[in-house]
């Protein structure tokens, strides 16, 4: 046991003991609160529920190092530039050995235990000590005293109680590679000289100035601490309880070197040896699959997976309840899965299971429980606080809810008694106790139960009830044997610390200052999770060729520093996640992203604040090129993703990084994508310039990104009935609307832009084509030719963009229009030919920014000429176009054109001049297949001329039933069809 000189040492290394002495007293309480509960109780039986939160299993290593940014928020109030590195250690209760400069190769520890007796010591040097780490200061470099600025920090009092001053021994040497080498020892703890009872840790250091110190974390959550601390609770349990009972709730997902196989038989043959008999399943279990997890259950039948709200088709899997009999009473145990994990497992996975609500779980098996005669129920969860709470809010019956606080990082040490005198005549309402576990396996919780027997009628009820938990970190000595058995069953592949994958984040933040401000822990030297999620996300848009990239949160980020290795990235990137290329409705992507209530989802491309893709308004009907992976495209929680088109899968990646889909290639997941990108990148650039690459990307995603696009709007092959009213006078007009016969016509028309869209200015080159001709041979043996429609535009628009669409929505714009016909047009009552219109507009005003269903509002002036024909004219212009879905499902859409246009009285006019042009169109889109719609549509074309002849105005009505294909077509991004 490791107990230390100061007091600090003495209060700090004592705690543990003074839990484990506390525990020998917890039967005389409960025993003493069960008499006190009834003068009648003769005899008192005692129940022990030992257990552990969600962990990584038998080779998971946590730690929680937050001191150090006391010291890095002082340098940056201070104005003084600091450097953190980080590098692989070696542990032993109350020691530390580490290189102060250069990463470890792996064989230098025999050399250093062996030269301890003789190199250069110092004596009671200052050093601060919490629950999770130890902090010294260089005692051979001269310069301000750091562990004074941490002190001076407001929040180390506030939010750092158990970080106390202390004194150890720190002593250095050279190795024979010239490294520098220090062990740092706490006063009273025991030396060993067997480099196998050594396990790995971390050493990280704060250069500020021309001094340092170094902060060494403690390991949380190992599996040999936790063994020493089970064992020392079960053997106070033989003492007193009268059965004890070990479960687990669950496994967390995370790259630990191992395949999922493997990791599961080793984890559950150390569970198996610790002596648990229940286990909650959480991610890691069923990401097994129903195949996997019955493997697991076959293996290993003496751990029981305790689930009440999860079933599989093979119902032996899942145990939803367990009773224990001790004597006349009976507890009752049942279990709850997290029901995020849906949101955690792809569908070939998610199918195998089958979630029902815990709540309505919960009440089922309270009252099978009861029905089986169950004195006392206690719930085992690893559902959410707030999921708990609700759970004892909303359920009657439960005596007990066991919860699993997972972002607890550190462990109050504490201990909670109830009494319950009247429990015998209270109705079952809500529980006598939440009991706080603790999550990460970071610690090992007690629940003692106490529960009173009742000499005159033999009733048994819940008297008392008794909580503590004690932390598990690798200050607590280990089991050697029962690690050398857990290093012999380990498959473990991976190396050491691997190929270095990305730089110091201070080394990015020396020449790129700005990316500090991105949160307040990048203010503090290292990555934050949000920024490395979004630079995941940011890689998959870019190399994946689309506009939004959206992936899920990483459920486990430890806090590292300095330059990230192989090894590191893994524990950040340990998902299988696989690529999933897919095209998404603007309206369905923003259902998918209003679904992420919380905020979780990382996304690259999209402004959820502004509703903008790159920079521009989401537009209902048009889709988007969506990087993300299966586990969303396929998973329970975002149902909008199952609307998807064009989903590609198989990719094979370019030299340059790019990612290809391919029917000859493979699935592809986010690790080995980030780690193929992350030594390309590498490889691609040295020194500065290999900096300055790692911050464009790291840095947070440009407002606005130019692009180019094709939009098809609505080529349309129809058949319509066309009237007309009021024509005469109207004969030399040159539009085939006002020119043609009331007929039954055959016809196409479309309109495709092609738009850049830049920083400064937004162009965009529209192409108008619309042709319906129909011959017919009347009774005199001549031919009738009529056309309702015969029009080819080119049009050319100019709009300045800023450097952002925020604030105002209104912008000018200019236009340039030629407007012609593919032949000319015949004066009905003289069957002359008109002249062939070759008409010249140009119209300058303000339009109305892309709404959610307006596509266009615009007002302007204009100016409008015919090539060979004397005079300008001048007017006005008014267009607008509403895009309206209609039902739940919003794929039936109402659509909704009118174009107005007057011009002025001139001098030259003439019989061919209107003076007003109003088409109106009503439609009504069908969708049939993708971007292929039933169109039915009112077409109203109003016109009145400048002259006499022409002054009482005419109409045109065509009543169009055609097919429709409309699509935003983004070359580089999507494909066609």
């Amino acid at each position: 046991m490791n107990t230390g000189l100061s007091s600090e040492m003495i209060a700090s290394g004592s705690k543990r003991r003074s839990l484990l002495i506390g525990t020998v007293v917890f039967g005389g309480i409960l025993l003493a609160a069960a008499r006190a509960a009834t003068a009648q109780t003769i005899d008192t039986t005692r129940v022990s529920i030992l257990y552990t939160g969600q962990s990584l299993g038998a080779l998971g290593v946590l730690r929680a190092q937050a001191e150090h940014e006391l010291l890095t928020e002082q340098a940056n109030a201070k104005n003084t530039r600091f450097r953190l590195v980080s590098h692989p250690a070696w542990r032993l209760p109350g020691f530390a050995i580490f290189q102060t400069s250069e990463a470890p190769r792996g064989d230098e520890l025999p050399e250093i235990l062996a030269a301890r007796d003789t190199i250069e010591q110092v004596d009671s040097v200052p050093a601060l000590r919490s629950d999770n780490v130890l902090i010294v200061q260089d005692p051979w470099r001269e310069g301000a005293d750091l562990l004074q600025w941490i002190e001076d920090n407001p929040r180390t009092q506030a939010e750092f109680p158990d970080l106390r001053r202390t004194v150890v021994r720190m002593r250095r040497m050279r190795t024979r590679r010239d490294d520098r080498a220090m062990i740092v020892e706490e006063y009273g703890a025991e030396w060993i000289d067997d480099p196998n009872r050594w396990h790995v840790g971390e050493m990280n250091r704060v250069d500020v100035g021309d001094t340092r110190v170094f902060e060494l974390p403690v390991n949380l959550g190992e599996i040999g601490p936790r063994h020493t601390v089970i064992n020392e609770l079960l053997a106070d349990s033989v003492r007193g309880a009268d059965f004890t009972i070990i479960t687990d709730l669950g496994e967390r997902g995370g790259d630990l070197g191992a395949t999922e196989e493997d990791r599961a038989r080793l984890d559950y043959a150390t569970l198996s040896e610790l002596g648990y008999s229940l286990s909650v399943p959480f991610e890691f279990e069923l990401s097994l699959g129903a195949t996997g997890l019955e493997r697991v259950r076959e293996e290993f039948p003496g751990i029981a997976f305790l689930a009440a709200n999860v079933r599989a088709e093979d119902s032996l899997l899942f145990t939803p309840h367990h009773i224990v009999e001790v004597g006349a009473a009976r507890i009752g145990l049942f279990g709850l899965v997290n029901p995020k994990v849906r949101g955690l497992l792809p569908r070939s996975i998610l199918d195998d299971f089958t979630f029902e609500t815990f709540q309505e779980a919960a009440k089922s098996e309270v009252r099978a429980l009861r029905a089986a005669g169950a004195h006392v129920i206690v719930a085992l969860t690893n559902l959410d606080p707030p999921d708990n709470a609700a759970l004892a809010q909303e359920v009657s019956g439960i005596d007990v809810v066991v919860a699993d606080l997972v972002e607890q990082w550190t462990i109050e040490p504490k201990r909670t008694v109830v009494t319950l005198p009247n429990r015998p005549l209270s109705r079952p309402e809500s529980p006598a106790l939440i009991a706080q576990g603790v999550g990460n396996g970071v610690g090992v919780g007690r629940l003692d139960l106490a529960l009173a027997i009742n000499p005159d009628n033999g009733g048994v009820h819940l008297a008392s009830v008794a909580h503590e938990t004690l932390p598990v970190t690798d200050r607590t000595p280990r089991d050697p044997q029962f690690l050398a058995e857990i290093a012999a069953n380990a498959n473990v592949t991976r190396p050491d610390r691997g190929e270095l994958m990305f730089p110091s984040f201070v080394e990015l933040t020396d020449r790129h200052p700005h990316l500090r401000d991105y949160d307040e822990t990048t203010r503090q030297g290292r990555v934050s999770q949000p920024m490395w999620e979004e630079f995941l996300a940011r890689l998959l848009r870019m190399r994946g060729q689309t506009e939004v990239a959206i992936i899920r949160p990483l459920s486990h980020f430890p806090p590292l520093i300095g330059q990230l290795h192989e090894k590191e990235i893994g524990a950040w990137l340990w998902t299988a996640d696989e690529i999933v290329l897919l095209d998404l409705t603007g309206a369905d992507l923003r259902k998918v992203i209003l679904e992420d209530v919380g905020g979780e989802l990382a996304v690259s491309g999209l402004d959820r604040s502004q509703w903008k893709i790159l920079g521009r308004s989401i537009e209902d009907h048009v889709y988007y090129r969506v990087a993300t992976t299966d586990v969303l495209y396929e998973g329970a929680r975002f149902r909008d993703f199952a609307k998807a088109r064009r989903v590609r899968r198989r990719f094979r990646v370019e030299p340059n990084g790019v990612i290809v889909s391919s029917n000859d290639g493979s699935a592809l997941t986010i690790k080995d994508f980030a780690f193929g990108e992350l030594r390309r990148l590498r490889a691609s650039a040295r020194g500065d310039d290999y900096l300055d690459l790692m911050a464009s990307l790291v840095a947070p995603d440009p407002q606005y990104v130019s692009l180019l696009s094709v939009a098809f709007d609505q080529p349309t092959l129809w058949l319509s009935l066309n009237e007309n009213y009021n024509t005469g006078g109207y004969g030399a007009v040159p539009e085939s609307r006002v020119a043609s016969n009331d007929s039954w016509v055959v016809g196409l028309s479309g309109r495709m832009e092609l738009a850049r869209e830049g920083r400064t200015f937004s162009t965009a080159l529209g192409f108008v084509v619309a042709y319906a001709r129909q011959s017919q041979t009347l009774p005199s043996g001549d031919k009738q030719t009529n056309e309702s429609a015969d029009n080819f535009e080119i049009d050319f628009t100019v709009r300045p963009r800023g450097a952002s669409e925020a604030g105002s929505r209104v912008r000018p714009f200019l236009r340039g229009v030629f407007d012609s016909e593919f032949t000319a047009t015949t004066d009905p009552v003289t069957a002359e030919k008109n002249p062939h219109q070759r008409a010249v507009w140009g119209v300058g005003g303000l339009l109305l920014l892309p709404q959610r269903y307006w596509r266009r509002v615009e007002a302007g002036a204009v100016l409008q000429t015919d090539i060979g024909q004397p005079g300008i004219q001048y007017g006005v212009q008014i267009r607008s176009d509403l895009h309206r879905p209609i039902g739940p499902s919003g794929r039936l859409v109402y659509r909704w054109r009118n174009d107005a246009t007057y011009l002025l009285p001139s001098p030259h006019d003439t019989e061919a001049d209107l003076a007003l042009r109003y088409h109106m169109i009503n439609e009504l889109l069908l969708p049939l297949v993708d971007e292929l719609s039933l169109s039915v549509a009112a077409d109203l074309f109003f016109y009145q001329g400048k002259v006499e002849t022409t002054s009482r105005p005419g109409v045109s009505l065509l009543l169009r039933i055609g097919l429709t294909y409309d699509r935003l077509w983004k070359p580089r991004y999507q494909p066609l069809f």
